[in-house]
C-alpha cells in the first residue's frame, strides 16, 4: 500500500509539471488551463479514490457555487482581483466569468479527494456528508447577498476585500475549528506542502499568460513573486492557507466519528 501511495504522490507531483510546460507551449486560455493544472489530478485521483470521490464532489458543487458567487462579486467590484477574459459569451452580473465557477470547484473537489484518499480512513459513504446542513448555510449565505445586492449593490464593495475575506471565510474559522479539535492540526497541515507546490507553478503560468491580474490598491502589501508583484494576501491565503480552509469545512460537515477521535 505504501508503494502505491508513493507513485500516486510521484503522479501528482508530475501532473502540475505536465500542466506547466503544456500551458507555456500553446499559450493556454484560463479555462484549458485550469483543466490541466486542476482537472488532471482530478481525474487521476478520482480513478484511484473512487469510494471517496462522490461524497467530495457532492460537498464541492454545494460549496463552491455560493462561494464563487459571493466571494468573486464582492472580490472583483472591490478590484482584489478581476480575469481579463473569458471564453464564455457572458459573465455572471457582467462581472464573474464562468472559469471561475470551473476553477472553485475543481480545486474544492481536489482538497477534498486529496485529504481523505492520503491523510484520512474516514466514512467514505456519501450518507457521510452532511448534505442538508451545508445546504442550509449555501442556501442562507446566498439569500443574504441577493438581498443585499438588490437593495443596494455598492454595500458588497469592501475596502482591503481580500484580506477580509481570507480571514473571515479561511482563517478565522480554521482556527476556531482546530482550537475544539486539535487532534486534526496535524492532518491539515500536511495539506500545504503539495497545494502550495501546485499553486506557485498555477500562480506563475497564470501571472505570465495574464489569466488573472490584481488591479486594486487595497492590500496589507505585495510579495515579488519571481519577479511579478502579487499581494500578500494572494500569497498567504491561496497558497498557504487555501487548502486548511477548505479541509475544516470539509471536516465540519463531514461525519462527526472523525471529529470524536
Amino acid at each position: 500500500m505504501r508503494e502505491v501511495k508513493k507513485l500516486d504522490i510521484f503522479v501528482m507531483i508530475l501532473l502540475p509539471i505536465v500542466a506547466l510546460v503544456i500551458s507555456l507551449l500553446v499559450s493556454a486560455n484560463f479555462f484549458i488551463s485550469t483543466l490541466l493544472f486542476l482537472g488532471l489530478p482530478t481525474i487521476y485521483l478520482t480513478f484511484r479514490a473512487k469510494p471517496m470521490a462522490k461524497k467530495a464532489s457532492l460537498f464541492s458543487l454545494i460549496f463552491s457555487i455560493p462561494a464563487v458567487v459571493i466571494l468573486d462579486y464582492i472580490a472583483t467590484v472591490s478590484k482584489a482581483w478581476y480575469v481579463p477574459t473569458t471564453i464564455f459569451p457572458f459573465r455572471l452580473f457582467d462581472i464573474i466569468p464562468l472559469e471561475d465557477f470551473i476553477w472553485t470547484f475543481l480545486f474544492i473537489y481536489l482538497v477534498a479527494l486529496f485529504y481523505e484518499y492520503f491523510f484520512q480512513k474516514g466514512a467514505k459513504e456519501l450518507t457521510s456528508l452532511k448534505v442538508k446542513p451545508l445546504l442550509y448555510v449555501s442556501a442562507t449565505a446566498l439569500v443574504v447577498f441577493f438581498i443585499l445586492y438588490f437593495i443596494n449593490p455598492d454595500f458588497l464593495y469592501v475596502k482591503y476585500a481580500y484580506f477580509w475575506i481570507g480571514l473571515v471565510v479561511f482563517v478565522v474559522p480554521t482556527i476556531v475549528f482546530l482550537s475544539f479539535y486539535p487532534k486534526l492540526l496535524f492532518g491539515h497541515l500536511k495539506m500545504i506542502p503539495y497545494f502550495c507546490f501546485l499553486l506557485i507553478i498555477h500562480e506563475l503560468v497564470a501571472s505570465h499568460l495574464r489569466h488573472w491580474e490584481f488591479p486594486g490598491t487595497n492590500y496589507i502589501g505585495w510579495i515579488n513573486f519571481f519577479g511579478i508583484p502579487i499581494p500578500f494576501e494572494e500569497f498567504f491565503y491561496v497558497f498557504f492557507a487555501g487548502a486548511i480552509g477548505i479541509t475544516t469545512y470539509y471536516e465540519l460537515f463531514d461525519n462527526k466519528d472523525r471529529l470524536s477521535m
